[in-house]
């Protein structure tokens, strides 16, 4: 990490996440001694990361400059903007601002966490500006696949900074309320030095489907199917939510809703208005049964093949309240996200095998992003005509796109800026540029347990356990002379089949028990010097002899 130079009549823009890649989404912006976070998001865990439950971005720098954070501001509710909120209020409890439904979300969040009382949590003026120190922030309205989304202008004295985050210019809304195109001209006619744009959807041309687009297709399947109707989309997705309520009340079907963030989200939504549901509308879980099949819609988790979530169960048959009958139309709402298609082909063949119909992306448009494509994007730049522009929210070959898509733009290639996590822009009267300086950064891996998450050494070793399984190596030694008793004793879980390994581990034995005769063991001599002793011994040579790395576990008992 460099050393900090003078930050005096600087703005730092810094990276803590979502810069570089796709989730856990964290801005720092810094006037000298004013910070003023946007964002606190989460990304998911692959199969690079058994046993971990969440990556959350490291805030190190955050604590370290503690007096100077002011707030956390949020621009909507999607886990990868607000997951990690909890994780950072329980080291930094700050005020929180966000747009009503937001903040809805965020207090469901922070309850179960026990942090609800204790947050200091606020609602953007409707048409105002939230003054922090030198830094002022105003919320501009935009169009999402979640309601009440914002984009921010961080007003500094050095500039206004657009940061667009996720956003799409839907021109029929399923809510009605329009893309506030005005506000981003009126920014662009009083001057913006940067724009810091989502960039995730530029390779695709054109412009991205309304929301509304895909009422027709719902209200065929609604209109035709002569069984349950069973969508399946994110929990956060409360225009699809919309959309499934709309369409399923036409034809008369009751919805019930399965899964918990879905459930608590439409609760949310609903009692902030953002949702419109007639009550008599929908029923819980336990009561479809009393209907016929033709009168039910079912709104679930699960599109991305979790295996916990309400679709995922409900094909396997382990759900408690609802089978999969031949007769249902059990419709994917969303696109895989990438490193989930495994999960979530599983689960449609599943689908397939209990003999329902299954509908997905692929085979008929039943899903519309919720973030902007190419003409989109260049529409934001067209009307916030900024002298700089960055891309975020994305990965390196989004950021190659969008430069390229700049560059034909007339942009010179000094105003396109691309900067990583860990990495800080820094806009001054002379104009922005990418400094040299880094902070610390990278993921704090969460698994429900560690609240500091989970170190390197224990991932290695659930690799280790995955990939080679264990062996315990036993010893009974004399607690005065050294002398084994008894052992060394061999034993596996997941490393090779009994028979396989019987002669293997005899070797094993043999060579511990040299090693341990090398060791010049005395009465007190300290007993991690035999466990290392043995631990090495026997990897060294299951390495060697089966080219596998199970976790090797030394018991020494002193006798």
């Amino acid at each position: 990490m460099a050393e900090m130079g003078s930050t005096a009549g600087k703005l730092q823009i810094i990276s803590l996440g979502g810069s570089g890649e796709v989730g856990k989404n964290m801005l720092v912006f810094r006037y000298e001694e004013t910070i003023v976070v946007v964002d606190a998001g989460v990304s998911f865990p692959n199969e690079e990361h058994p046993g971990v439950d969440l990556i959350i971005p490291d805030i190190t720098y955050l604590l370290e400059h503690r007096e100077m954070v002011k707030a956390i501001c949020l621009t909507h509710g999607h886990e990868d903007h607000v997951g990690a909120l909890p994780y950072v209020l329980k080291q930094l409890p700050v005020p929180v601002w966000g747009t009503p439904l937001t903040i809805g979300m965020v207090q469901e969040k922070l309850t179960e966490h026990g942090l609800a009382h204790t947050t200091d949590l606020r609602v953007y003026p409707e048409h105002g500006v939230v003054e922090l120190g030198p830094l002022t922030v105003e919320a501009i309205h935009v169009t999402h696949s979640l309601p009440n989304s914002v984009s921010l202008a961080i007003h500094s004295p050095v500039g206004t900074v657009v940061h667009t985050s996720d956003f799409k210019i839907d021109q029929t809304p399923i809510d009605n309320r329009l893309f506030d195109a005005s506000r981003f001209a009126e920014l662009g006619d009083a001057g913006v030095r940067l724009l810091i744009s989502d960039s995730v959807n530029v390779e695709r041309k054109g412009w991205c489907p309304s929301e509304r687009s895909l009422v027709p297709v719902f209200d065929r399947f609604m209109r035709e199917s002569l069984g349950r109707v069973i969508v399946a989309t994110f929990g956060s997705n409360l225009h699809r939510a919309q959309t499934v309520f709309d369409t399923a009340a036409r034809y008369g079907r009751k919805v019930a809703i399965f899964g918990r963030s879905m459930s608590q989200n439409v609760a949310t939504a609903r009692s902030l208005g953002f949702l419109r549901v007639d009550d008599s509308q929908i029923i819980r879980p336990e009561e479809v049964a009393r209907y016929h099949p033709v009168e039910i819609a079912i709104l679930t988790t699960g599109s991305q093949g979790e295996p916990l979530s309400g679709l995922a169960r409900m094909s396997r048959d382990e759900h408690s309240k609802i089978q999969i009958e031949p007769s249902d139309t059990v419709i994917l709402s969303s696109t895989p996200i990438p490193g989930n298609e495994d999960m979530v082909w599983r689960v449609v063949n599943r689908i397939f095998r209990l003999g329902a119909t299954v509908v997905y992306d692929l085979i008929q448009n039943v899903h519309v992003s919720g973030h902007a494509y190419q003409e989109e994007l260049k529409m934001m730049v067209n009307l916030t005509r900024p002298e700089f522009v960055a891309p975020y929210h994305g990965e390196p070959r989004h950021y190659h796109a969008y430069t390229r898509m700049l560059l034909e733009m007339g942009y010179p290639p000094e105003a396109i800026l691309t900067f990583e996590v860990g990495q800080m822009l820094e806009m001054d009267a002379q104009g922005v540029r990418r400094s040299e300086e880094t902070v610390p950064h990278g993921s704090v891996l969460v698994d429900g347990v560690s609240t500091g998450g989970v170190s390197d050494v224990v991932l290695r070793d659930r690799r280790h356990l995955s990939e080679g399984g264990t062996v315990v190596v036993t010893v009974g030694m004399d607690r005065s002379t050294g002398e084994v008793l008894s052992g060394p004793d061999l034993l596996s879980r997941g490393f090779l089949h009994p028979e396989d390994s019987a002669e293997l581990f005899e070797q094993a034995s043999e060579r511990v028990l040299a090693a341990l005769a090398e060791l010049d063991y005395t009465e007190g001599s300290d007993i991690d010097t035999v466990r290392i002793a043995v631990h090495d011994t026997v990897a060294r040579f299951l390495r060697r002899r089966t080219g596998r790395r199970p976790v090797i576990i030394p018991v020494i008992m002193e006798l």
